[in-house]
């Protein structure tokens, strides 16, 4: 019995966390399209950089809480941010 509690459990976890990796990369209903900037620095000191795609507005929102950063010590960066009426212009 322990065996089958111990299974299902595994098998429980297992689905939550592929559901969690599925999550930013599915489309949803309703999503809109959105331009997705970038623009960063590295710790050598370079000039900013600046970078743009066009994604889902759910990804870009994802992407923006999971990598933004900024160290004071070395002026490293990296910002994003999400426009949707930039997605929508020609």
């Amino acid at each position: 019995m322990r065996d089958l509690r111990s299974t299902l459990q595994d098998l429980a976890a297992g689905v939550i966390v592929a559901t969690a990796l599925a999550l930013p990369v599915v489309q949803l209903t309703g999503d809109s399209a959105a331009r997705m900037k970038v623009h960063f620095r590295t710790e050598s000191g370079e000039k900013p950089r600046i970078l743009s795609t066009e994604t889902s507005s759910s990804v870009c929102a994802v992407m923006a809480a999971a990598l933004s950063y900024g160290s004071p010590d070395t002026g490293a960066f990296t910002e994003v941010n999400c426009s949707e009426e930039a997605a929508a212009a020609p």
